[in-house]
Parts: structure tokens; C-alpha cells; sequence
């Protein structure tokens, strides 16, 4: 079932340089979702559509097959939360704790659920030593979990978060990957925007490239990164573990390992 789908989306900040180009597609309800495509191409565009914040000035989007109109995007933040690029951009209070509890607050959660929530998800995140702290003396790793942090304590259905892996040492980036998997465990809809085509190899379900404000399709993962010619249209580049096996595999396509644990178990039963 799809959560969003676009239909001939067009959107710019000046007419005569528009970034969305009469864009479609869609995206289904409880699966992992990355829109991956070189700098420049729309997709912090497509997601800033996709929680309300910018308004399409062509075509129709929907939710839940209903019609986003200025009523409905005014309420998607109860059910869609983002967690932008830079957290600066999302950081407002003077601590941590009142920092999560910002989300709650606003969606009329009652205070103590507004407290056992800051402590659920600081904990979740493993910042519940910082709770007291003003978030912007923090590092850049640990202002991104105060933010995830703060989209997880609304409990919404939709998680978006716009390139979650950049600039996260590989503890943090084991760590997120870990929420990512738990949200989708729990039957939420998650959605990241990314240049990490090795991390689009491990998580993702459903892969959807934008090139120059344009869909260039949606696919699997696996069925993507055999597609050279698309990959190079849009600028991206094949995984590490994509590039390695291509080079030694001479089975079925379809069933070349793209990820680390299954590039690992086949080089091991070949020694």
C-alpha cells in the first residue's frame, strides 16, 4: 500500500530554475526507502514536500491517498517526522532534555508520557548522560542524536531523515543503523536520503534516484546496481562490495552478493 505517491510534482524557488521537474512516484507503507542521487539533484527538496514543509507549485501529492491541501499538511507533522542534514538546523532549546521533549510537547502529550519518552529515547540513543547539557556545546555526532532523538520521542508513523550516515564516526554510524532497523521492525515507514550506495546495498528495500529534479525510477537495490548506465546518468557510484564482486563473479547476476556479510560467506566457500 503506498504511504506517499507523487504525480507530476513541479517545484522551485524561481520559475525559470525549477528543482522538482513533473516528478512521479511513489512509496510504499512500512518499507525502507532511500532517494540517492548526486548533490544538487532535489531530494532534500522531495522530503521537505513529503513532511509539509514546502508546498508542490504543480501536480498532486498524496497521503494516505489523501490529497496534501494546506488543511492536511498542516497536521502531517503528527504523523511524519524529519531529522535534517545539519542538526543545527534543528536544535532550539537550552537542553538536551527539553530538546526532545519539544516534539511531545507540541502534540499535546501529557507530562509525565512527555518525560517517560525523553528518557525512552535519549537512552535509545545513548545520549541519556548528556540530558542536561546545552546542545549547541555538543559535537556534531551527538547534536545528530539529540535530533533523532526528538523525532523519535513524537512517535510518528514516518521517519525521514535526510543523509542520517554523514559526518557519524562508525560507532555512530553502527548505532544509527541500529534505530533504522528497529523503526522498520516496529512497522514504521522510513525514508533517508543518501550518497552512501553501500549503506543503500545493506538497508535499503525500495531505492528511488533522482537526477537534475527528474525520477529516474524506483527499484530494488540489487536490480539498480546493474544498471551501469542509469548509475552513471545520475552520478552515482556502484558500492565498494558491488564493484569487488562484479569483477569475480561469474554466476547468475541476480544472485551476486551486494552486501558485506554475503560477499564474506562466498569468499569464504571459495578458500
Amino acid at each position: 500500500m503506498d504511504i506517499f505517491r507523487f504525480q507530476h510534482v513541479s517545484y522551485g524557488y524561481t520559475k525559470d530554475k525549477p528543482i522538482l521537474r513533473d516528478i512521479s512516484f511513489s512509496i510504499c507503507e512500512g518499507r525502507k526507502t532511500a532517494i540517492v542521487g548526486a548533490n544538487g539533484a532535489g531530494k532534500s527538496t522531495v522530503l521537505f514536500h513529503l513532511n509539509g514543509l514546502y508546498a508542490q507549485q504543480q501536480g498532486d501529492i498524496f497521503f494516505h491517498e489523501q490529497k496534501l491541501d494546506k488543511r492536511v499538511r498542516k497536521e502531517l507533522y503528527k504523523h511524519v517526522g524529519i531529522v535534517f542534514q545539519d542538526p543545527d538546523d534543528q536544535l532550539i532549546s537550552l537542553t538536551v532534555s527539553d530538546d526532545i521533549a519539544f516534539g511531545p510537547v507540541q502534540m499535546d502529550v501529557t507530562d509525565d508520557e512527555v518525560q517517560e519518552r525523553v528518557a525512552k529515547y535519549s537512552k535509545l540513543v545513548g545520549i541519556e548522560h548528556l540530558l542536561a547539557e546545552n546542545p549547541s556545546e555538543l559535537s556534531y555526532g551527538q547534536k545528530k542524536h539529540v535530533t533523532v532523538a526528538g523525532v523519535l520521542a513524537m512517535e510518528t508513523d514516518v521517519f525521514i531523515l535526510d543523509e542520517p550516515m554523514a559526518f557519524l564516526d562508525p560507532l555512530g554510524k553502527e548505532r544509527m543503523a541500529s534505530i533504522l532497523q528497529l523503526l522498520q521492525e516496529q512497522g514504521k515507514t522510513v525514508i533517508v536520503t543518501t550518497h552512501d550506495m553501500q549503506f543503500v546495498a545493506e538497508w535499503a528495500e525500495d531505492v528511488i534516484v533522482i537526477h537534475q529534479g527528474q525520477c529516474l525510477g524506483l527499484f530494488q537495490a540489487r536490480d539498480l546496481f546493474q544498471r551501469h548506465d542509469l548509475m552513471k546518468q545520475a552520478n552515482l557510484t556502484l558500492p565498494p562490495i558491488v564493484e569487488l564482486m562484479t569483477a569475480v563473479w561469474k554466476g547468475n547476476k541476480d544472485e551476486m552478493p551486494i552486501r558485506v556479510e554475503e560477499a564474506k560467506k562466498w569468499l569464504a566457500s571459495k578458500i
